[in-house]
């Protein structure tokens, strides 16, 4: 028997989110030796996919964009955890764990904190969040729509 108040899928969601979880936790907080291996591999596989953007990107502000993608699929997965109406919470999550990332890297020798990836960060989780919830809410929308359509025939009909 299915339990109606747990959506179809949520197990895929979790796995999918706890995935992302680690791989931002593992990117960020691993020491720089195990890092900067992964770290490369990750930079040259977002320049390769998203080169004609990132070529443009003066040298800078090549990291905040690689910030902020690298929590794009934070606040997506997050976001598909939660109902469309809790779509804050997911920006929130994004941000928290973007802070307490930055507070422990403070204690990992080798890894510099910067106040400023909490910010690039959050953005990425609130992308992600858009990402998610724009879609749903135009499905809702479209969905209200078809019912408001179908209900005055429905009544013409039982009348009838």
């Amino acid at each position: 028997m299915t339990d109606l108040s747990t959506p179809r899928g949520s197990g895929i969601r979790v796995f999918a989110a706890a995935i992302v979880l680690a791989v931002v936790v593992g990117l960020t907080l691993a020491p720089p030796w195990i890092a900067a291996p992964v770290r490369r591999l990750f930079v040259q596989a977002m320049t390769a996919l998203a080169e004609p953007l990132v070529l443009w990107i003066p040298g800078g502000l090549t990291e905040r964009s690689l910030n902020t993608l690298l929590f794009v699929p934070l606040g997506a997965t997050v976001a598909l955890l939660l109902s469309r109406r809790r779509w804050p919470v997911a920006i929130f999550a994004g941000f928290a764990l973007s802070a307490t990332v930055e507070f422990v890297q403070d204690s990992i020798p080798g890894r510099v904190p910067d106040p400023a990836d909490v910010l690039w960060n959050t953005v990425g989780a609130a992308i992600g969040v858009l990402l998610v919830t724009l879609p749903r809410a135009l499905v809702a929308v479209v969905r209200r729509a078809g019912q408001r359509a179908a209900a005055p025939a429905e009544r013409v009909s039982v009348r009838g």
